[in-house]
């Protein structure tokens, strides 16, 4: 129940000492500060118990402008409202089980800087496409416990989720057949089914015919870059190569997690996840 702010005491003050009281109290209400009257920072809102007015207040501008991004839902589904330094997400899997890492990032708001610990999801299905986010409802980061999800919607269904990122936990052969190569520089490669390899792996050859078979079987250990989820390519000049003709195969001699793209601005880019 609310009342007025301003009401006619049962008995009006007849002394001095009386007005001076009952306009003590009144300032204690409402006062002056040379613009605008301010009432108590503690007066209450109808629906609430106990709304402190000046903190509510510094989140606006005289203006009406909002005044911190804490202020405003952090999930956008066009816009950018924020930038991690780097995505923080990656994934590695094998046949039966997956395990997303989250490197320690930052978060940078029109007024801020956000800093979030790292962490790990364990016990995922392998070669499945995830939205990793964490619950933040008052934006300061810290040790927070980060959840993955198939379902994309989750991400929007909290005005306090950070959406950290996407990645598609894709499983990684040890080794994979040669269908294809190109004769150009760099040497493309086509494999029978997708690697799952990233680039900065190394693979090692054997069996590939040819000129290039003189030039990689087992003369070494080669870095990729992962061109498509079933080709890569090796920094070789293969432009006065003969044509491949058939056979060989590719051996992973190293392991670099897949990198998934983050999402602090809600924004998605779905052909990411495909290419895996």
């Amino acid at each position: 129940m609310t009342r007025g702010l301003l009401q006619i005491p049962k008995q009006l003050p007849t002394t001095a000492r009386d007005w001076e009281q009952f306009v003590a109290r009144l300032n204690d209400k409402i006062r002056y500060d040379g613009e605008r009257v301010v009432m108590d920072t503690l007066t209450t809102i109808a629906s609430r118990s106990g709304t402190d007015l000046d903190t509510l207040l510094s989140y606006l501008t005289d203006t009406g402008r909002a005044n911190s991004q804490t202020f405003l839902p952090q999930v956008q589904t066009g816009g950018v409202s924020s930038r991690q330094d780097a995505g923080p997400v990656t994934a590695e899997a094998d046949s039966l089980t997956a395990e997303i890492s989250i490197a320690a990032h930052t978060l940078q708001y029109g007024d801020r800087v956000v800093a979030y610990n790292a962490g790990t999801i364990a016990g995922l299905d392998p070669d499945t496409s995830y939205y990793v986010y964490t619950d933040d409802p008052d934006y300061v980061g810290g040790a927070v416990s980060y959840s993955a999800t198939t379902n994309g919607q989750l991400i929007t269904a909290n005005n306090g989720r950070y959406f950290v990122g996407a990645v598609r936990t894709t499983v990684a052969l040890s080794v994979a057949n040669i269908t294809a190569a190109t004769t150009a520089n760099p040497v493309q490669f086509t494999t029978s089914a997708p690697h799952g390899w990233n680039t900065g792996n190394t693979v090692t050859f054997s069996g590939l015919p040819g000129d290039f078979g003189t030039a990689l079987n087992g003369t070494g250990t080669f870095t990729i870059t992962r061109t498509g989820a079933s080709s890569f390519t090796v920094p070789v000049n293969g432009s006065g190569f003969s044509a491949f003709t058939s056979g060989g195969t590719a051996s992973r001699q190293t392991v670099t997690a897949i990198s998934g793209q983050g999402g602090a601005s809600g924004w998605i880019d779905m052909a990411f996840l495909g290419q895996f």
